[in-house]
């Protein structure tokens, strides 16, 4: 009987440990893109890099975070959930017109701040921080 609750303890934590990969910052919802380790040449423990997918919501014809901040390599992906259409436009991308419920996401690869807006409600504006 004890073997099989030291089992049940185990199976239990390990679930709860596999859980707990994502992190909220600033509002902001990131999830895993992808992953990519690098081996070690002089001893030193391998590194994990991972690329975060920033969730940016349209709502109330407004970007929620109206900023975000993420490393080179991530991508934001900007959700419309108004009635109405909206766009997703900066200096270096592009979205078609965005329906409800529909998305659109940019890898931001190259560190610097991206300003974009709707365009087609001009007073909607946003910013990418990419560090």
């Amino acid at each position: 009987m004890k073997r099989k609750l030291i089992i049940f303890i185990l199976l239990v934590a390990a679930s709860l440990a596999m859980g707990c990969t994502s992190y909220s910052n600033s509002g902001q919802t990131a999830t895993p893109a992808n992953e990519t380790t690098t081996s070690p040449t002089n001893g030193t423990p391998a590194m994990t890099t991972e690329s975060m997918t920033v969730e940016v919501s349209i709502q109330n014809f407004a970007f929620n975070p109206q900023s975000v901040t993420i490393s080179s390599g991530d991508t934001v992906k900007w959700t419309n959930f108004d009635s109405v259409s909206h766009t997703v436009a900066g200096a270096d991308f592009a979205s078609d017109a965005l329906k409800n419920g529909d998305s659109f996401s940019h890898t931001f690869t190259e560190t610097g701040t991206y300003n974009y807006h709707c365009s087609i409600h001009h007073s909607m504006t946003g910013m990418v921080i990419v560090e």
